[in-house]
Order: structure tokens, then sequence, then C-alpha cells
């Protein structure tokens, strides 16, 4: 079996016909598809109006911020870094992914090989550890 992030190179390579696909409709081509723009609504308590993929980053546009979320190689330098840097200044979340970390109004979280960023400080209300816990344990969840 590869590991996720092989297949995600594989999807933004590959064509459309031969991406995989996960249970549930969600797609690593589509990294909006593992958190809905309704889904994200009703986890952040505000509409979100638009969720537009950006390769490996969905950014959620709330009133005049945004959201983002994003699928990592963990194998890169600037990946590591974030994810270090928010290990040795944030608090741990347990529960979420194999280890998780909140630091301001942005968690990461690492699964195997990919961190999940969720990312809040672009909010006008920026979500509080709750919502950022529950956005990435419905990403993580849906990992495939």
């Amino acid at each position: 079996m590869l590991p996720l992030w092989s297949l995600l190179l594989v999807v933004t390579a590959g064509p459309a016909s031969t991406l995989p696909q996960a249970p549930g409709g969600v797609s690593l081509d589509r990294p909006c598809s593992f958190v809905t723009a309704d889904e994200m609504s009703s986890l952040l308590g505000t509409k979100v109006t638009s969720a537009t993929d950006e390769h490996f980053r969905c950014t959620y546009v709330v009133g005049n911020g945004w959201l983002e979320t994003k699928l990592l190689d963990v194998s890169l330098k600037n990946t590591r870094d974030i994810y270090d840097y928010d290990k040795a200044h944030g608090k741990p979340v347990p529960g979420v992914g194999d280890q998780a970390y909140v630091f301001g109004a942005a968690l990461v979280a690492k699964v195997g090989d990919v961190v999940v960023d969720v990312d809040g400080n672009n909010l006008p209300h920026p979500p509080d550890d709750a919502k950022l816990e529950a956005i990435a344990t419905k990403i993580v969840k849906r990992i495939p």
C-alpha cells in the first residue's frame, strides 16, 4: 500500500479518470471534499460563503476573512517547521491523529506521513480550541 502522501502526489499529477476515491465522496484531488462548506459552516457556527480547492489547501471564506485547511507532506522541511513550531509552542490535543497541537487559532495534527493544518488566524473571529479540534477530527477521520 502506498503512503497517503504518495497518493496525494499521484492525484495532483494524474488525469481525473485515474484518481483514487475514498468512501463518502472524499477525494484527494479536492481538499474541500474533506469538509464541505456546509459542514464547515456548522462546525464554525457561522456561514461559509465559499470553499475553494487549491491543490493541497482548501480556503473557506467567512465574511471578510478565511480559514484554511491543508494536507502537507511531513517529509518536507517547511511542513516539519510548521509542525515543530506548533508542537514547541502549543499545547497537545489528545485523540486527534497520531499527535496534534493547538497554537493560537491553528491546529496541526500528524497522521502517518501527513500533517493536517487547520488555520483560523485570518477569520474575523478566530475559532476556539474546541472548534479547531472538531474540524481537524473530521478531516483526520476521512483520510483514506
